[in-house]
Protein backbone atom coordinates (compact mmCIF):
# COMPACT_ATOMS: atom_id res chain seq x y z
CA UNK A 1 0.00 0.00 0.00
CA UNK A 2 1.07 3.77 -0.55
CA UNK A 3 1.23 5.67 2.54
CA UNK A 4 1.91 9.71 2.51
CA UNK A 5 4.66 10.65 4.95
CA UNK A 6 6.32 13.61 6.18
CA UNK A 7 9.85 12.91 6.74
CA UNK A 8 10.54 16.89 7.80
CA UNK A 9 9.24 20.32 7.25
CA UNK A 10 8.14 20.21 3.07
CA UNK A 11 9.41 16.66 2.92
CA UNK A 12 6.23 14.91 1.93
CA UNK A 13 6.57 11.67 0.41
CA UNK A 14 4.22 8.75 -1.06
CA UNK A 15 6.03 5.82 0.41
CA UNK A 16 5.31 1.79 -0.04
CA UNK A 17 4.57 -0.10 2.50
CA UNK A 18 3.74 -3.73 3.33
CA UNK A 19 -0.13 -4.76 4.32
CA UNK A 20 -0.50 -8.41 4.80
CA UNK A 21 -4.08 -8.58 4.34
CA UNK A 22 -3.84 -12.96 3.92
CA UNK A 23 -4.68 -13.63 8.03
CA UNK A 24 -7.00 -11.13 9.62
CA UNK A 25 -7.06 -11.04 12.94
CA UNK A 26 -10.75 -12.04 14.36
CA UNK A 27 -11.31 -8.57 15.35
CA UNK A 28 -9.45 -6.63 12.16
CA UNK A 29 -10.80 -4.93 9.20
CA UNK A 30 -9.53 -4.43 5.93
CA UNK A 31 -10.00 -1.01 4.02
CA UNK A 32 -9.40 0.14 0.57
CA UNK A 33 -9.60 4.20 0.56
CA UNK A 34 -11.76 5.66 -1.76
CA UNK A 35 -10.92 9.44 -0.71
CA UNK A 36 -8.83 11.47 2.09
CA UNK A 37 -9.67 15.19 4.01
CA UNK A 38 -7.06 17.67 3.63
CA UNK A 39 -6.93 19.65 6.36
CA UNK A 40 -5.87 23.58 5.24
CA UNK A 41 -4.70 24.96 8.61
CA UNK A 42 -3.91 21.31 10.60
CA UNK A 43 -2.13 19.71 7.61
CA UNK A 44 -0.48 22.35 6.01
CA UNK A 45 0.92 23.81 9.28
CA UNK A 46 2.78 20.56 9.99
CA UNK A 47 3.94 20.07 6.73
CA UNK A 48 5.49 23.83 6.61
CA UNK A 49 7.04 22.50 10.05
CA UNK A 50 4.94 25.39 12.21
CA UNK A 51 5.87 24.75 15.88
CA UNK A 52 4.92 21.35 17.37
CA UNK A 53 2.25 20.80 19.17
CA UNK A 54 1.94 18.98 22.26
CA UNK A 55 1.39 15.09 21.97
CA UNK A 56 2.18 15.43 17.67
CA UNK A 57 4.49 12.67 16.20
CA UNK A 58 7.64 13.87 15.58
CA UNK A 59 9.50 13.22 12.41
CA UNK A 60 9.05 10.83 10.16
CA UNK A 61 5.44 11.02 10.37
CA UNK A 62 2.00 10.16 8.96
CA UNK A 63 -0.45 12.97 7.88
CA UNK A 64 -3.90 12.93 7.74
CA UNK A 65 -7.25 11.44 10.47
CA UNK A 66 -10.11 11.82 7.80
CA UNK A 67 -10.20 8.78 5.35
CA UNK A 68 -13.24 7.33 3.71
CA UNK A 69 -13.06 3.58 2.17
CA UNK A 70 -14.70 0.35 1.22
CA UNK A 71 -13.92 -2.47 3.69
CA UNK A 72 -12.40 -5.49 1.23
CA UNK A 73 -12.50 -8.34 3.91
CA UNK A 74 -13.36 -8.61 8.39
CA UNK A 75 -11.95 -11.31 10.50
CA UNK A 76 -14.51 -13.71 11.94
CA UNK A 77 -15.76 -12.02 14.94
CA UNK A 78 -16.04 -8.50 13.43
CA UNK A 79 -20.29 -7.41 13.86
CA UNK A 80 -20.09 -3.69 12.95
CA UNK A 81 -18.98 -3.86 9.62
CA UNK A 82 -19.72 -6.02 6.33
CA UNK A 83 -17.73 -6.53 3.39
CA UNK A 84 -18.63 -3.62 1.15
CA UNK A 85 -19.73 -0.92 3.43
CA UNK A 86 -18.42 2.36 3.06
CA UNK A 87 -17.00 3.91 6.61
CA UNK A 88 -14.97 7.05 8.11
CA UNK A 89 -12.19 6.73 10.14
CA UNK A 90 -9.76 8.88 11.54
CA UNK A 91 -6.43 7.06 9.71
CA UNK A 92 -3.82 8.97 7.91
CA UNK A 93 -3.84 8.96 4.27
CA UNK A 94 -3.10 5.97 3.15
CA UNK A 95 -4.54 4.00 -0.01
CA UNK A 96 -5.57 1.09 2.26
CA UNK A 97 -5.01 -0.44 5.65
CA UNK A 98 -6.16 -2.25 8.58
CA UNK A 99 -7.64 -1.53 11.64
CA UNK A 100 -9.25 -2.80 14.82
CA UNK A 101 -13.00 -2.84 14.67
CA UNK A 102 -13.21 -1.10 18.32
CA UNK A 103 -11.26 2.15 16.92
CA UNK A 104 -13.05 5.08 15.59
CA UNK A 105 -15.12 4.23 12.15
CA UNK A 106 -18.22 4.64 11.43
CA UNK A 107 -20.76 3.84 8.47
CA UNK A 108 -21.71 5.99 5.35
CA UNK A 109 -25.02 6.86 4.45
CA UNK A 110 -25.49 5.09 1.23
CA UNK A 111 -27.22 8.59 -0.23
CA UNK A 112 -24.20 10.88 0.83
CA UNK A 113 -21.73 11.44 -1.68
CA UNK A 114 -17.78 10.52 -0.74
CA UNK A 115 -16.70 13.94 -1.17
CA UNK A 116 -19.07 14.83 1.65
CA UNK A 117 -19.30 11.70 3.95
CA UNK A 118 -15.39 11.91 4.46
CA UNK A 119 -15.73 15.39 6.67
CA UNK A 120 -17.67 13.52 9.07
CA UNK A 121 -14.78 13.67 11.81
CA UNK A 122 -14.74 16.97 11.48
CA UNK A 123 -17.92 18.04 11.59
CA UNK A 124 -18.23 16.20 14.51
CA UNK A 125 -15.53 18.21 16.33
CA UNK A 126 -17.84 21.26 14.64
CA UNK A 127 -20.71 19.95 16.84
CA UNK A 128 -18.49 19.32 19.81
CA UNK A 129 -17.36 23.03 19.93
CA UNK A 130 -21.38 23.78 20.62
CA UNK A 131 -21.39 20.90 23.36
CA UNK A 132 -18.41 21.56 25.24
CA UNK A 133 -19.44 25.45 25.34
CA UNK A 134 -23.21 24.30 26.97
CA UNK A 135 -25.11 25.54 23.97
CA UNK A 136 -28.82 26.36 24.39
CA UNK A 137 -30.98 26.15 21.44
CA UNK A 138 -32.17 30.24 20.61
CA UNK A 139 -28.41 31.44 21.60
CA UNK A 140 -26.99 33.78 19.16
CA UNK A 141 -23.51 32.29 17.60
CA UNK A 142 -20.78 33.67 15.55
CA UNK A 143 -17.97 31.52 14.43
CA UNK A 144 -14.79 32.93 13.57
CA UNK A 145 -12.66 31.12 10.93
CA UNK A 146 -14.34 29.38 7.91
CA UNK A 147 -11.71 26.54 6.83
CA UNK A 148 -13.60 22.97 7.20
CA UNK A 149 -14.45 23.13 10.54
CA UNK A 150 -15.57 26.59 10.85
CA UNK A 151 -17.86 25.40 7.73
CA UNK A 152 -18.78 22.56 10.03
CA UNK A 153 -20.12 24.88 12.91
CA UNK A 154 -22.06 26.93 10.72
CA UNK A 155 -23.46 24.01 8.91
CA UNK A 156 -24.59 22.43 12.44
CA UNK A 157 -25.72 25.25 14.17
CA UNK A 158 -29.05 26.16 12.51
CA UNK A 159 -29.37 21.99 13.17
CA UNK A 160 -28.71 23.05 16.81
CA UNK A 161 -31.11 25.82 17.12
CA UNK A 162 -28.88 28.21 16.54
CA UNK A 163 -28.73 32.07 14.76
CA UNK A 164 -25.40 31.85 13.12
CA UNK A 165 -23.35 34.73 11.68
CA UNK A 166 -19.95 33.93 9.81
CA UNK A 167 -17.33 36.01 10.19
CA UNK A 168 -14.13 35.49 7.73
CA UNK A 169 -11.58 37.05 5.70
CA UNK A 170 -12.34 36.21 2.14
CA UNK A 171 -15.74 36.97 0.28
CA UNK A 172 -15.60 33.21 -1.52
CA UNK A 173 -15.81 31.72 2.32
CA UNK A 174 -18.36 34.12 2.90
CA UNK A 175 -20.33 32.50 0.14
CA UNK A 176 -19.64 29.09 1.06
CA UNK A 177 -20.88 30.15 4.63
CA UNK A 178 -24.21 31.46 3.27
CA UNK A 179 -24.59 28.35 1.15
CA UNK A 180 -24.19 26.18 4.18
CA UNK A 181 -26.81 28.07 6.13
CA UNK A 182 -25.46 30.79 7.50
CA UNK A 183 -28.14 33.69 8.68
CA UNK A 184 -25.39 36.24 8.13
CA UNK A 185 -21.58 36.60 7.04
CA UNK A 186 -19.52 39.34 7.98
CA UNK A 187 -15.65 40.49 7.52
CA UNK A 188 -13.48 40.11 10.40
CA UNK A 189 -12.09 43.47 9.48
CA UNK A 190 -15.51 44.89 8.66
CA UNK A 191 -15.13 48.93 10.34
CA UNK A 192 -18.91 48.14 11.69
CA UNK A 193 -18.59 44.63 12.79
CA UNK A 194 -19.40 45.14 16.10
CA UNK A 195 -22.66 47.40 15.25
CA UNK A 196 -23.61 44.76 12.67
CA UNK A 197 -23.28 42.50 15.23
CA UNK A 198 -25.60 44.16 17.54
CA UNK A 199 -28.12 44.21 14.76
CA UNK A 200 -27.90 40.83 13.89
CA UNK A 201 -28.19 39.85 17.53
CA UNK A 202 -31.29 42.30 18.65
CA UNK A 203 -29.01 44.36 21.28
CA UNK A 204 -28.41 41.33 22.98
CA UNK A 205 -24.56 40.29 21.73
CA UNK A 206 -23.27 37.06 20.61
CA UNK A 207 -23.76 34.28 22.89
CA UNK A 208 -21.21 31.82 21.96
CA UNK A 209 -18.35 32.36 19.43
CA UNK A 210 -16.97 29.22 17.94
CA UNK A 211 -13.00 29.91 16.76
CA UNK A 212 -11.68 28.02 14.06
CA UNK A 213 -8.98 30.13 13.03
CA UNK A 214 -5.22 29.78 14.65
CA UNK A 215 -4.33 33.31 14.24
CA UNK A 216 -4.08 36.20 16.79
CA UNK A 217 -6.14 38.50 15.13
CA UNK A 218 -9.08 36.12 14.96
CA UNK A 219 -8.26 35.23 18.79
CA UNK A 220 -8.66 39.23 19.55
CA UNK A 221 -11.94 39.46 17.33
CA UNK A 222 -13.53 36.44 19.18
CA UNK A 223 -13.13 37.82 22.46
CA UNK A 224 -13.66 41.38 21.32
CA UNK A 225 -17.19 40.17 20.01
CA UNK A 226 -19.10 37.91 22.72
CA UNK A 227 -21.19 39.66 25.10
CA UNK A 228 -20.41 39.78 29.04
CA UNK A 229 -20.71 36.60 30.38
CA UNK A 230 -20.80 34.88 26.81
CA UNK A 231 -18.49 32.07 25.78
CA UNK A 232 -15.76 31.34 23.60
CA UNK A 233 -15.24 27.99 21.92
CA UNK A 234 -12.04 27.36 20.64
CA UNK A 235 -11.11 24.38 18.34
CA UNK A 236 -8.02 25.58 16.92
CA UNK A 237 -4.20 25.83 17.64
CA UNK A 238 -3.96 29.59 18.68
CA UNK A 239 -1.26 31.71 17.49
CA UNK A 240 0.51 28.47 15.42
CA UNK A 241 3.53 29.75 13.14
CA UNK A 242 3.01 33.48 14.70
CA UNK A 243 5.12 35.67 16.84
CA UNK A 244 3.90 35.58 20.60
CA UNK A 245 1.18 37.32 21.29
CA UNK A 246 0.95 40.58 21.78
CA UNK A 247 -1.75 42.10 23.59
CA UNK A 248 -3.75 41.21 27.01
Amino acid sequence: MKIAMLRGPRDLRIEEQPLDTSQLQPHEIWVETRISALKIGTDRGNYEGAERVPGAPDFPRWVGDSNLGIVRGIGNAVTRVQVGDRIITRMPHQSAYIMDESESLVKAPPNVADEDAVYAHLYALSAHCYHKAHFKPGETVAVVGLGTLGLGAVAVGPLFGARVVAIGNDAFRLDLAQRMGAHATLLYNDPDLQSKLNEFSDGAGIDLVVLTANPWPAYRTAVEIVRPNGRVSIVSLLGRGEAALDFN
